[in-house]
């Protein structure tokens, strides 16, 4: 071995220690989970350390979807979130063109407005949303949290945008409307597939923000069959005890949709971010 190709694998290994440490600080909760889920909640509580589930059941999983109400905490925060990312991506596309597309007065301050609104916590705003939705008549309703998601996801969204749209070329635009496109036709048809990364970005931090949205859900939201996934999840944590091998059950039940959704647009959110990085 030469004193260059050793000088490289050292440098492999420094660079790979804290990338693996990275790695098992994330892996190594959801192990646990997922080997919790298997496991009856007897053996969780009798505190005997054991890694591989013994003896392994299915019945957690079971006792979840069927006894809990589960199927419906999912089937609702399904809705909730398909719902909202609809019109938040339609929202933001039409957001994005208008801002790099045209000039109009007042523009540099609709930016600074929504960078201000995107970094505002929602606790400090719990009491004015709490009493516009009660006023609308959208207390413990699915369509009041899909308002709340949608109003919560458009600044930042629309930001990332605006960084995606303003590297396509306004030529493109010009020459459809030359061709007869009108605003709507050139949006859909011209600067939408091109746009195609930065939007599956964006699907991607929209879904997984209304998926885990929790705490205007837990305020709005009174009657059980209307809760999420997320607020179903805290009814497995009792006063006095709390059943772990469910609740473990429930939590890798309500990974799945995000997981799936990142394994099947990896390559384009890999894209979208680094167009969104470089442009704007």
């Amino acid at each position: 071995m030469n004193k260059k190709t050793k000088k490289h694998m050292i440098s492999m290994v420094i660079r790979g220690i804290p990338l693996i440490a990275f790695t098992m600080f994330i892996m190594i909760p959801l192990l646990w989970a997922v080997s919790m889920s298997f496991k009856e909640n007897g053996v969780i509580l009798s505190g005997k350390f054991s890694i591989l589930p013994h003896p392994a059941t299915l019945a957690n999983y079971a006792y979840v979807w069927v006894r809990n109400n589960f199927g419906i905490y999912f089937f609702n925060s399904m809705l909730i979130s398909l719902c909202s990312v609809f019109f938040i991506i339609n929202m933001v596309i039409w957001n994005g063109y208008a801002l790099t597309r045209f000039e109009f007065r007042g523009k540099n301050v609709i930016m600074v407005a929504l960078l201000m609104t995107s970094t505002v916590p929602v606790m400090l705003n719990l009491t004015s949303i709490y009493m516009l939705i009660k006023n609308l008549g959208l207390m413990d309703t699915r369509i009041g949290i899909v308002v709340l998601n949608i109003a919560g996801g458009l600044a930042f969204n629309t930001l990332l945008m605006r960084g995606f749209m303003a590297g396509i070329p306004k030529e493109m635009d010009e020459a459809a409307l030359i061709d007869g496109c009108n605003n709507f036709q050139v949006i859909y048809q011209i600067i939408t597939p091109v746009a195609k990364p930065g939007i599956v970005t964006i699907l991607i931090y929209a879904f997984v923000g209304c998926w885990n949205e929790y705490l205007m859900s837990f305020i709005l939201l009174s009657s059980q069959k209307k809760f999420p996934i997320s607020v179903g999840l805290k009814y497995f944590i009792g006063e006095f005890t709390t059943d772990y091998a469910s609740l473990a059950a429930g939590s890798i039940i309500a990974l799945i949709p995000p997981l799936l959704l990142f394994g099947y647009v990896q390559k384009h959110l890999v894209g979208g971010l680094s167009v969104g990085a470089v442009k704007g």
